[in-house]
């Protein structure tokens, strides 16, 4: 194979494609999968001067001019595009340079437009290859790089106080202590992934799977009602909890733990406090025996046609809005006898 490597500018990408000399899909490249804000916050590296990784490319004379066919970087270079032809405005969070929100290329200062067209990328051609050595080239450039899982890809795409509010709470001692979750989990930000989930409850209720989060990140990048109360009402859950699975039931040690079953009791609980009631002590005992049995006793193969269904639930469509909220509804009457309206627990 022949190589040849170097830096080009922007307006050579520019030219390229203007007198169609750039292919950016050939058949063995993936559908084009940014997002808007991903391909935003790509265009805010290049404006502050950021390298970005090194782009492979194959490259061939015909008709005594070169053409190039996008081996890797086809994301990079469709968004670059984009940009250049004002198919993409600039919009916060996702630039470090609001002065620049709601602009596109061609609205830019000169000598920004010129900053831009004059940025560096450093590229790798293979000269001419056959097509077996080009499937082998993209396969070797991406056998070895892990695929972002959707979490990871938020945490680039969506900056702002949703997905900050989401990862400070992610580290509070409660989620550790009572092992909802695993290191693994944590290590690819599944952990913030589930309490964005929860924060979606207090904001705008239960939600059907996770589909609606990228939706929220960008929404809630600025939350009206300020981190602090959100903060607030979410910790306040969390210690009626700790007061529920205390003095002989541990939450870390029951099936209430497991995600499916959290979401519905946090669920619960939330539609407790905001109804203004109160947890009373002299309940308390017969609850948690209650919550004992449920744990026991809840199976897929269980003698009781609730049990049963609520086992079958948190498996089967356990994400879904309607199955989401029949669990809340199932728990909603053993933990009812404890929560009393707040002007009789002053009483």
């Amino acid at each position: 194979m022949q190589w040849n490597s170097g830096a080009h500018p922007i307006s050579d990408v520019w030219e390229w494609s203007h007198n169609n000399r750039l292919e950016l899909q050939p058949d063995f490249q993936r559908n084009e999968v940014w997002t808007k804000a991903a391909q935003i916050a790509l265009i805010d590296t290049i404006l502050k001067n950021i390298p970005i990784p090194k782009i492979y490319m194959k490259s061939l004379i015909k008709n005594k001019q070169t053409y190039r066919i996008v081996i890797d970087g086809q994301q990079r270079l469709t968004a670059i595009l984009a940009f250049l032809e004002n198919k993409l405005k600039l919009k916060t969070p996702h630039i470090s340079n609001h002065d620049y929100d709601g602009m596109t290329f061609d609205s830019l200062p000169h000598d920004i437009q010129t900053q831009v067209l004059s940025y560096k990328i450093d590229f790798n051609e293979i000269i001419d290859p056959s097509d077996e050595e080009l499937r082998d080239l993209y396969a070797r450039v991406n056998k070895y790089t892990v695929q972002l899982n959707k979490q990871e890809l938020r945490r680039a795409d969506f900056p702002g106080e949703f997905l900050s509010l989401a990862e400070d709470l992610s580290d509070l001692e409660f989620f550790a202590d009572n092992k909802l979750f695993s290191s693994g989990q944590k290590r690819r930000m599944l952990d913030v992934e589930y309490i964005e989930e929860l924060l979606c409850i207090v904001l705008e209720g239960e939600q059907d799977k996770k589909d609606s989060l990228d939706d929220f990140c960008e929404r809630y990048s600025l939350i009206p009602q300020g981190i602090n109360i959100i903060k607030d009402e979410f910790q306040g859950v969390l210690d009626d909890i700790e007061v529920i699975f205390a003095d002989g039931i541990s939450l870390s040690g029951t099936r209430f733990r497991q995600h499916a079953d959290f979401y519905s009791f946090f669920g619960c609980i939330i539609d407790f406090k905001r109804a203004g009631k109160i947890i009373i002590n002299n309940q308390l005992d017969k609850v948690r025996r209650e919550l004992a049995m449920l744990d026991k006793e809840i199976a897929p193969l269980s003698e009781s046609d609730r049990l049963r269904e609520y086992a079958i639930r948190c498996i089967s469509d356990a994400n879904s809005i309607s199955t989401r909220t029949w669990r809340k509804e199932f728990l909603n009457e053993y933990l009812k006898h404890i929560y009393i309206p707040s002007m009789e627990g002053d009483d």
